[in-house]
Formats: structure tokens, C-alpha cells, sequence
């Protein structure tokens, strides 16, 4: 279960938008504040319906601490953690 900040009950992620993400929704960072209980589905609603970005998808990595959210034992209803770092990014392809 999520950690609320005891003096508001509210936890706080930060979401940072990095490349051509930062460049489409006009931020580099957000600092979400969100209830008890959150989970990563919060935040993709939130991201879809605040900054049109549907997550996950093929064309945005997500990261949750540094794991893909696909790592996320609990999927989309993993709980989230005040001070927790959420990066979105598009894939890196090279060779």
C-alpha cells in the first residue's frame, strides 16, 4: 500500500517527460499529487487525460525507480510510493 504524506494523506510522484515526450507535452517534469492507495493506473489516466498520452504503449516507455512498468509485478495496480520517479520516454533503437 502506498505511503502517504501524513500531513495532507497524499503521496507524491514525480513524472519526468525526457525527448521528443518533453517536446510534445511542453513539460520536462510533473510532480504529481496523488491519494492514498495510488497506483499506476492513476497515473496513466491522469497521464491520458491531462497530457493525451496513452500508457503503456508501443510507441512510450514508462519506467517506474528504473523497472518498465511491464516488470511491475502487479501490473498497471502496482501501488506507488511517496517520492516514487516515473519516466516516459520514446524506445531507443540503434545498431
Amino acid at each position: 500500500m502506498a505511503v502517504p504524506d501524513p500531513s495532507t494523506g497524499e503521496l507524491k510522484v514525480v513524472v519526468k517527460f525526457l525527448s521528443a515526450l518533453r517536446d510534445r507535452t511542453g513539460v520536462g517534469e510533473e510532480t504529481l499529487s496523488l491519494p492514498a492507495g495510488a497506483t499506476l493506473r492513476t497515473v496513466a489516466e491522469h497521464l491520458a487525460q491531462r497530457r493525451g498520452l496513452q500508457v503503456p504503449a508501443s510507441e512510450i516507455m514508462a519506467t517506474l525507480n528504473g523497472r518498465g512498468w511491464s516488470q511491475a509485478d502487479q501490473g498497471l495496480d502496482t501501488p506507488l510510493q511517496d517520492g516514487d520517479v516515473i519516466h516516459l520516454f520514446p524506445p531507443i533503437s540503434g545498431g
